[in-house]
């Protein structure tokens, strides 16, 4: 079952964009500007309402006032903070100053796997997906990409684990722990071919199962982004990463952002977003706070992935 909620910081940034935006029309003001507005309590700098973003969303969305986006359970992106309810991290800060930029409200969905996102589109439930689909030359068949973060993909173990998984060679033979339905599963399962003993890939419907698994011992290694990793492996001292900002996991260099099935309209606008928060220092203050600086774009990007 999906959960349907908005961080705190959301709900208000939506409502002073809402009134900026009808001030703004109202006076018949210029509202678009690159400027930054008041920043919020945690000191996240916010992007000025935008009429010129605003009016570029598609017609349904500006009629209803709503972009519905859609994510996953995936540690720093999305989150359940310490009361065990209220969901936070980039995705959620992320969505707040959209919202500013904007001037509508972001209805942002945690589906219980990356499959229920896809599914979503089809039954037109969601307008998009932010984080955590690669934006590799597989994908980008089937979607559209605005990107705003690299990524790698790396593997995680116990630090004591007797036999160590430096890359996909090594997967043969081990039981490797990834998400169902994303990038890195289709990778594993095309190393099948390359295997005289079979990897046994388990697959989990979030991280934080794929995680335990590996502290359990019932899988020898966690297989997937080098972000979301990094942060396990920041709250426990007897875990490890191997293949960091490495390429030769299977993955060319790949990005992530927002998406949407092919010919969206939503997804250059979301990467017109994506610049306004660049601009508004909003990028830079979530990459200091996050910890993700080496992960960084100096220039965000359209379908970015090429065939090698």
């Amino acid at each position: 079952m999906a959960t349907r909620i908005q961080s705190r910081v959301a709900v208000a940034t939506a409502t002073a964009a809402a009134l900026f935006m009808l001030a703004g029309c109202a006076a018949g003001a210029d509202t678009d500007t690159s400027s930054s507005a008041e920043p919020t309590e945690g000191g996240m700098p916010l992007p000025e309402f935008s009429q010129e973003l605003h009016d570029s969303l598609p017609a349904e969305i500006q009629e209803s006032g709503v972009l519905r986006l859609a994510t996953i359970t995936l540690p720093p992106y999305s989150q359940k903070g310490e009361d065990g309810v209220t969901y936070e991290g980039i995705n959620f800060d992320t969505v707040a100053a959209m919202e500013a930029a904007l001037g509508i409200e972001i209805d942002l969905e945690v589906a219980p796997t990356s499959a229920d996102i896809y599914t979503g589109f089809e039954s037109d439930k969601y307008d998009a997906g932010i984080s955590p689909l690669s934006d590799i030359p597989a994908t980008q068949a089937n979607y559209d990409f605005a990107v705003w973060i690299a990524e790698y993909v790396v593997f995680l173990q116990q630090k004591t684990a007797d036999d160590k998984i430096e890359g996909l060679d090594d997967t043969c033979g081990h039981t490797i722990a990834t998400l169902q339905g994303g990038t890195a599963q289709k990778v594993l399962e095309a190393q099948q071919a390359e295997c005289d003993t079979p990897i046994d890939i388990s697959l989990f419907a979030d991280q934080d199962t794929a995680i335990l698994a590996v502290k359990s011992g019932r899988a020898d290694a966690a297989f997937s982004s080098q972000i979301p990793l990094t942060y396990y492996v920041s709250q426990d001292d007897t875990l490890e990463i191997s293949g960091a900002n490495s390429t030769d996991n299977g993955f060319p260099p790949f990005w992530v952002g927002a998406f949407a099935p092919k010919e969206a309209p939503i997804v250059p606008v979301l990467l017109d977003t994506f610049n306004a928060l660049k601009d508004a220092g909003t990028y830079d203050f979530l990459l200091e706070k996050y910890g993700i600086e080496e992960n960084a774009m100096d220039e965000f990007g359209f379908n970015l992935a090429e065939d090698e």
